[in-house]
């Protein structure tokens, strides 16, 4: 029964699973055996440190072994990286980083040919046993990597020093062949580089560079100034995080971003601002020549109440600046008791090339959504469905709702848009 299973279903199933699962299905039947052996299956190999090693890590290193040499990318996570203070989980990490190391050494010798390299969610501590030596072979396998194209920190909380020497092997290595760089979280708290001589030349250095993703307090004058200087016309996508540490940092002057669209005429900028709610945090951001293709901010749930948060003035100035370049915009504004209704359709009609539109908020009166239906009717737009979530609806505008389903629902399916009220 097991082995009549077609190849093609137990791949797809067995690209879900973890090493050890995967070895456990070795153990069924012959045919199973052999439909591990496919190449595509170990492509991709992602390692939870603090899961898949550890005293006995036998499973993973027989796997190595076998199936190194298929590896494309690599992928080493923690899915507990928040420790307490507590000696046992101290020397468990220690025990689990020792563990990493002598994986990474095997996995050199098999003489892979990496594409990826992503380090996610690294512990968040700053100090923990092994982490040196974890940190010593991955820079010695990266220093064999010639063909990484993408490398990513997200969230690795690295030392400046270790972040950078790490960087400085990619670049050294791969700098032709990198196209994307992931650099949010990086850096532990207070050790941004941001002006940093080594971390600006380093990016100079990265001529293939087509998507940059860093952190606001990465993110300076001199840092664009770098990629001017890097790759020219190269470079099509900047996504930069801002959160609420970073709102009393330093500004950004249009004339920098200005030098920078100069140099690459096809870039387009995406902001994902996470706790930050007053337009006086968000509108030095916001310059008329940051070319702002993907706008979304996430309000949180706490904000300084003795003054209005003011989104009013926030979407304004996004109206203002940016309708020919919008392109996705996500508003994440619970608790806002700020009438908005005009102004999201607002954006809806101005923005020309805006394909999505998320407002996780209140609209105040019902009739607005009956225009953007009509606007969605009338006019050819990007937008492939239109979508409504209620809460604590009263019967007027229950009512109101259905005759609009009624009058709108058949014209937007046959323009090929996907009508949806949820109550």
């Amino acid at each position: 029964m097991w082995a009549q299973l077609p190849e093609l279903v137990l791949t797809q199933v067995f690209s879900q699973l973890g090493p050890v699962d995967r070895a456990n299905c070795a153990e069924v039947c012959r045919h199973w055996s052999l439909c591990l052996s496919i190449p595509g299956l170990w492509r991709r190999c992602v390692v939870r440190i603090d899961r898949d090693l550890g005293s006995d890590y036998s499973v993973i290193s027989e796997q190595a072994v076998k199936y190194g040499e298929h590896m494309r990318s690599l992928e080493l996570v923690w899915t507990r990286p928040y420790t307490g203070t507590r000696r046992e989980p101290r020397i468990t990490r220690s025990t689990q980083a020792e563990a990493g190391a002598n994986f990474l050494a095997l996995v050199q010798t098999k003489d892979v040919k990496l594409r990826e390299v992503i380090l996610t969610n690294w512990v968040h501590s700053s100090k923990w046993g092994n982490c040196d030596k974890l940190l010593y072979s991955l820079a010695n396998l990266l220093a064999t990597q010639q063909y990484i194209e993408k490398f990513s920190l997200a969230n690795a909380n690295l030392g400046l020093a270790d972040a950078l020497r790490l960087l400085a092997i990619v670049t050294k290595f791969s700098s032709g062949h990198l196209r994307f760089l992931n650099l949010c979280g990086a850096f532990r708290e207070l050790h941004a580089p941001r002006d940093n001589p080594r971390y600006l030349r380093l990016l100079g250095r990265m001529t293939g560079l087509t998507h940059l993703s860093l952190d606001y307090s990465a993110l300076s004058v001199g840092t664009l100034t770098a990629l001017v200087v890097g790759a020219p016309n190269n470079l099509t996508t900047l996504h930069v995080l801002i959160c609420d540490s970073d709102s009393r940092q330093h500004r950004i002057e249009d004339a920098a971003w200005s030098q920078l669209v100069e140099a690459y005429p096809r870039l387009t900028v995406s902001y994902t601002i996470i706790n930050l709610s007053h337009y006086e945090e968000v509108r030095h951001l916001l310059m008329p020549s940051v070319p702002l293709a993907k706008f979304q901010i996430f309000g949180g749930h706490q904000w300084d109440q003795s003054r209005t948060r003011n989104f009013r003035a926030t979407l304004a100035l996004l109206i203002t600046h940016y309708t020919k370049t919008l392109v996705e915009v996500m508003l994440q504004v619970r608790n806002n008791r700020e009438m908005l209704d005009d102004l999201i359709l607002s954006m809806l009609l101005q923005c020309k090339h805006l394909e999505k539109l998320q407002y996780d908020g209140i609209l105040r009166n019902m009739e607005t959504f009956r225009e953007i239906c009509e606007f969605l009717a009338k006019h050819e737009t990007a937008f492939d469905k239109v979508h409504l979530k209620t809460r604590n609806i009263n019967d007027h505008n229950l009512a109101v709702l259905r005759d609009i389903n009624d009058e709108y629902d058949r014209q937007l399916d046959i323009k090929g848009i996907d009508m949806h009220i949820d109550n």
